[in-house]
């Protein structure tokens, strides 16, 4: 994990990952509910446009 830095957009983007992956776990479980799938499946595109929109390349994985 890199040190939030104000300088560096894609430790502000891992912060956030970090957050969204214990929500993920704990809030919104994977294959239980298909409204949960849905819902991070969202997240997932949310967080694929901020990355555009920062003018950040594609992840390769998360």
């Amino acid at each position: 994990m890199n040190t939030l830095h104000a300088h560096d957009p894609e430790t502000w983007l891992e912060t956030i990952w970090n957050a969204l992956q214990s929500h993920r776990e704990t809030s919104i479980p994977e294959g239980l509910d298909a409204a949960y799938d849905e819902e991070w499946g969202d997240i997932c595109t949310a967080m694929a446009w901020v990355r555009e929109a920062l003018g950040l390349p594609d992840e390769v994985t998360r």
